[in-house]
């Protein structure tokens, strides 16, 4: 087998989030052992992987691997801005509508923070980024609240086409992620962790009493919405934070 194919992807992607049974694990390891296609984007995954619990991420040289990843969601290039300078405006211009921005570290938990990067840059890697794919919200929601078991809001985003959904695990536990394509080809994640799950709490506990953003380990502009009853709602992009929080704002409160 020349490349890994879109199943195998899929099964690699569970296999590193430990999302897979034992006897999965073994089925895993011996189609390694013979495939060098798989293989390799084992490899990648690891180097991804890597690089986000890497100390400084934002900061160290980035992987080949995970540059080429990255890439892909971005087809044309951002211009280039001195660090400070643009985190210290986006700040500012945040402030005077009463969005609190921080830059990383940020405040918000670190595990939590990397796994919605590495969710969000791992899923638009993909051929197929969903698992459901469907541009009906009802469609969505009908599938997301069967196979996590929970139900949730899939927002009509203006702007934005619905790609579909997947399953993810946030803090270890079975969430909720809605993945979304941007006019200009820019990708946004929702995730819509379990009310009351850590990830929910967590989420919550940082953004206070308002929307709040910040930039992740690896460069993302992460925002999470509280909501009552210890619910919280995140969007995951390279977009503005305004966007984002445009998307959040289409959920009910």
């Amino acid at each position: 087998m020349e490349a890994c194919s879109p199943q195998w992807q899929e099964r690699l992607s569970a296999w590193f989030d430990g999302e897979v049974q034992a006897h999965e694990q073994q089925a895993v390891a011996h189609h390694l052992s013979r495939c060098a296609g798989c293989a390799r984007e084992a490899a990648r995954y690891a180097s991804l992987r890597q690089a986000l619990r890497a100390e400084g991420a934002a900061e160290q040289r980035v992987p080949p691997e995970l540059a080429e990843r990255v890439t892909r969601l971005a087809p044309r290039p951002r211009p280039f801005f001195p660090r400070r300078r643009l985190a210290a405006g986006l700040a500012a211009v945040l402030a005077s509508v009463g969005v609190l921005w921080t830059s990383w570290p940020s405040g918000m938990n670190e595990a939590l923070a990397m796994d919605l990067e590495r969710h969000h840059l791992k899923a638009f890697s993909r051929i197929a980024p969903c698992e459901f794919e469907s541009s009906d919200p009802a469609e969505v929601k009908a599938w997301v609240e069967r196979e996590v078991g929970y139900p949730v809001e899939v927002p009509v985003v203006p702007g934005a086409t619905l790609l579909g959904a997947r399953r993810c695990r946030l803090h270890g536990k079975l969430s909720a992620s809605l993945l979304y394509r941007h006019e200009g080809g820019k990708a946004m994640t929702l995730f819509l962790p379990l009310p009351g799950s850590t990830a929910a709490q967590e989420a919550a506990r940082f953004a206070g009493d308002g929307p709040r953003c910040t930039q992740g380990p690896v460069g993302e502009r992460i925002c999470v919405l509280p909501g009552g009853g210890e619910r919280a709602a995140l969007a995951v992009s390279e977009l503005e934070p305004a966007v984002l929080l445009a998307a959040l704002a289409r959920l009910s409160p």
